[in-house]
């Protein structure tokens, strides 16, 4: 029984190498979006007059 847990486990979990790539793939979108929307204003705007925001 522990041996088809294991060979599950290691289906399922991501190594950490994937892992690695997809928190850069992520990180690499955080910052292309913050340069994005700070060099055009109108942009920047357009985005907060069409998020949702929640009241705390």
């Amino acid at each position: 029984m522990s041996k088809n847990v294991e060979t599950l486990f290691k289906q399922i979990m991501p190594t950490v190498p994937e892992v690695l790539r997809e928190a850069l793939v992520v990180l690499g979108g955080v910052l292309i979006a913050s340069y994005v929307l700070s060099n055009f204003p109108a942009l920047k705007q357009y985005v907060t007059t069409n998020s949702v925001t929640l009241p705390e």
